[in-house]
């Protein structure tokens, strides 16, 4: 009896010692498997971060130094750089072009100009002294640069007169002209960026409480960072190497006051910056700490099942496997009825076997629910790193998109943005929400019957589908999808009693180019401003605008406010309307329909200003582009700019009704109407004939005339240049003198300028007009 005893211990131990093995060996190699899979993932979303952060930087400095460029290619520049006869007009030029800059773009803390040909120097610094100091360095530096431009880290740049209070800004320097090295340049223009709005641009990427974010230049100075004490310091080599200014991005792990991080880094190939995020490792593992404790809590639950079960063999020894097994898949079934009986009189010897088992059941089922949930997440995440290419080998997405449940074509793609109309009138978020998602299900349901697609909520209220396509017929791919959109557009229209505008892009091949599909998309239904709600615009049908476009479009809004300035309302709504119809004729982009308005309500607050610099109270600010963003179609962009300078003219007829006219100004202004042809008509001579000093003309002049004595002088002499045009067969040469302008070339770029025609050209469209009354 004790042998046979000693026997069943020994099986017993045996049977244990398996199943602990198994178990262990089990959890061990399920934990190694999902860490390593995870910990990719974790490092993976790190770098998409600073490849997020380094699209935004270059979208900025790319759209800054093409100001530069365009700034470089005005003929006021050259009058700056080289023009040894720069008059009055032509310094007041410039300043109101580097004025119109710095108010378009808040980014840009100031600009300057400097000339090796005639050494001159212009800046936007009011402290600074008349002749370069210590803060400007660049000059003589940039004199011998070999190079067309070049990209300053960050430097501090004086901005009181005491030079105490400095201003972080990194600076892009450009050659004028442009394509000219060493040596031969005649002159340099700086834009000064600010510093802090770089930063403001990459701080949200990181969470403040797991991690930072800075920028160093390739030599590891810091040139942009939270702490603005360390800007230009040498970052620790704790954080930075040599190594790294040698490869393109990469991490690696450091110590920093005793506590373990991880590094991340990445070279912008446009700037040479290295982008560096620093996150605490607690942090990139707390996903792992969180799969190895549930796989110790399943490890430990199997244990104590094995202990139970051996102590179950240990007493029915004798009894048949079977009958056992039999027990605890009829007790698993009726585990819900056992569990609600309130008495029981003995229980089972498996008991303890039959709930474990229950509950891992149960485990097993909210974990898949689990999965479940989350898939909608996963997909999103996945089709993003798509579409903002994050991720482009198909061999990686490809096979994740078809474990949840997605599946794609590795052939032809093509991107679609699909957007709700009217936004504003929809209750809630939430309800937005859901029409998103009912949206993405409705396509994915019709894109699905002939090929395979995936739908997803990129941003509120913006649905992108992607459509692949298992042949490589690329006319009859793109017939489906305008078919396909079509279908989607009319189903919206009737189950959901709301209209969407579509815009789609261009055909890919294959993943790794549907970031630019995608890109094109956005392009296209952004033209839904101008070609208006519940339509489907394809990237191939946009029209590019003329060369010129913009300067023409500019030109027009001379005449509006001319007519602000007489408070002709009814006069000004018509050509406003006019104005935004040639807009949209031209087939310029909305984002160019956008800047225009800009300058035009720029150009109305400075006449506006001109009149009493108090009204300026209620002129557009900085950011006026992002308030006009916010209007859907150009209706109500034309409504919006009508209502405001009515509200300019309504100011501008109070102030008037208010003020006095001045006896002196009356006979200043006659006095000019009759010697507008005098080519020495200017502050100094009127002052010198009325004997008045020459500011007090000025100030008089501007107050009582609503304009300075430059404009109105040119005003005067453009109106009787028009009428020698028109009515007579004067030479341009001639009509230049009789004006009173002596150098003919003078004359033309300001008749230009004025009403954006040569003289020849508007005698031609005034001759022309007479004959055809029509």
């Amino acid at each position: 009896m004790i042998t046979k005893r000693s026997h069943s211990k020994r099986a017993i131990t045996i049977v244990l010692l398996f199943l602990s093995i198994c178990i262990v060996s089990t959890a061990g190699l399920s934990y190694f498997i999902t860490t390593d899979h995870l910990q990719a993932e974790v490092e993976r979303t790190n770098m998409s971060l600073l490849h997020e952060v380094n699209e935004k930087l270059l979208l900025v400095l790319k759209a800054i130094d093409a100001e530069q460029i365009q700034f470089l290619r005005s003929r006021d520049m050259w009058a700056f750089m080289e023009n040894d006869s720069a008059d009055q007009q032509e310094a007041i030029d410039i300043n109101n072009r580097i004025v119109d800059l710095l108010l378009s773009n808040d980014i840009i803390f100031s600009i300057d100009l400097y000339s090796y040909a005639k050494k001159r120097w212009a800046q936007t610094n009011p402290f600074q002294n008349q002749e370069p100091g210590l803060d400007y360095g660049w000059i003589t530096a940039f004199e011998g640069y070999k190079g067309f431009y070049q990209i300053i880290g960050t430097r501090k740049l004086s901005i009181d007169e005491s030079k105490t209070i400095q201003h972080n800004v990194m600076t892009l320097i450009r050659s004028y002209p442009l394509t000219h090295a060493e040596g031969y340049r005649k002159g340099a223009v700086a834009f000064n960026i600010d510093e802090r709005s770089i930063f403001n641009l990459i701080k949200n990427a990181i969470d403040p409480s797991t991690g930072y974010i800075f920028i160093t230049d390739a030599q590891g100075t810091i040139i942009s960072h939270s702490d603005k004490s360390l800007i230009g310091s040498q970052a620790s080599g704790a954080v930075w190497s040599k190594q790294m200014s040698e490869q393109d991005e990469g991490r690696f792990s450091t110590r920093i006051s005793g506590i373990g991080r991880t590094v991340f880094y990445m070279k912008s190939p446009y700037t040479g910056w290295e982008i560096i995020s620093v996150v605490s490792d607690s942090e990139l593992s707390k996903p792992l700490v969180r799969v190895r404790n549930t796989l110790l809590g399943i490890s430990v639950v199997l244990l104590l099942l094995a202990v139970a079960m051996s102590a179950a063999v240990n007493s029915w020894m004798f009894r048949p496997v079977n009958r056992v097994l039999a027990n605890v898949s009829k007790q698993l079934q009726q585990y819900r009825a056992y569990e609600r009986k309130s008495e029981h009189t003995a229980e089972d010897e498996f008991g303890s076997i039959e709930r474990s088992l229950s509950h891992i059941l149960a485990d097993s089922d909210r974990m898949y629910r689990q999965m479940r949930e989350t898939q909608p997440v996963i997909k999103w995440r996945l089709v993003m790193d798509a579409l903002i290419g994050a991720r482009k080998n198909p061999g990686e997405l490809l096979p994740s998109l078809e474990a949840i449940g997605f599946p794609l074509y590795a052939g032809q793609m093509l991107a679609m943005a699909a957007e709700f109309d009217r936004k504003s009138e929809i209750a809630t978020p939430q309800d937005l929400h859901l029409y998103c998602y009912a949206l993405c299900n409705v396509a994915e349901e019709m894109i699905n019957t002939e090929c395979l697609g995936v739908a997803i909520e990129a941003r509120d209220g913006l649905v992108v589908i992607v459509i692949s396509f298992a042949d490589s017929d690329g006319e009859a791919n793109v017939l489906r999808v305008l078919a396909v959109a079509e279908l989607i557009k009319s189903y919206v229209e009737e189950q959901f009693k709301r209209t969407i505008s579509i815009g789609l892009g261009r055909m890919t091949q294959g993943m790794e180019t549907l970031q630019q599909s995608y890109h094109d998309a956005l392009s296209a239904l952004s033209y839904k401003m101008i070609l208006g709600g519940n339509t489907i615009i394809s990237s191939e049908d946009i029209r590019e605008p003329a060369s010129g476009e913009f300067m023409r479009l500019l030109g027009m809004t001379d005449a509006i406010v001319d007519s602000l300035r007489l408070t002709d309302r009814e006069k000004m709504a018509k050509q406003t309307e006019r104005w935004f119809g040639e807009m949209a004729a031209s087939g310029a982009a909305p984002d160019m329909i956008r800047q225009l308005v800009v300058q035009f309500m720029m150009k109305a607050a400075k006449a506006v200003g001109e009149i009493d610099p108090a009204l300026l109270e209620e002129a557009p600010s900085h950011r006026l582009f992002d308030l006009l963003s916010q209007y859907e179609n150009i209706r109500q962009l034309s409504d919006h700019v009508i209502d405001q300078l009515g509200r300019y003219a309504e100011q501008i007829g109070e102030k008037r009704s208010n003020r006095e006219r001045n006896d002196v100004i009356e006979r200043i202004t006659a006095f000019i109407d009759e010697r507008y042809m005098h080519s020495d008509l200017s502050l100094n001579y009127l002052a010198s004939e009325f004997k008045l000093s020459v500011s007090h003309v000025s100030r008089l002049f501007k107050e009582q005339t609503e304009s300075n004595f430059i404009d109105y002088l040119m005003d005067i002499r453009m109106r009787k240049a028009k009428e020698l045009l028109a009515g007579t067969d004067m030479l341009v040469r001639d009509v230049s003198g009789a004006v009173g302008y002596t150098n003919v070339n003078s004359f033309v770029r300001i008749f230009k300028k004025s009403t954006g025609f040569t003289p020849g050209e508007y005698r031609e469209r005034e001759q022309a007009s007479q004959k055809d009354p029509e």
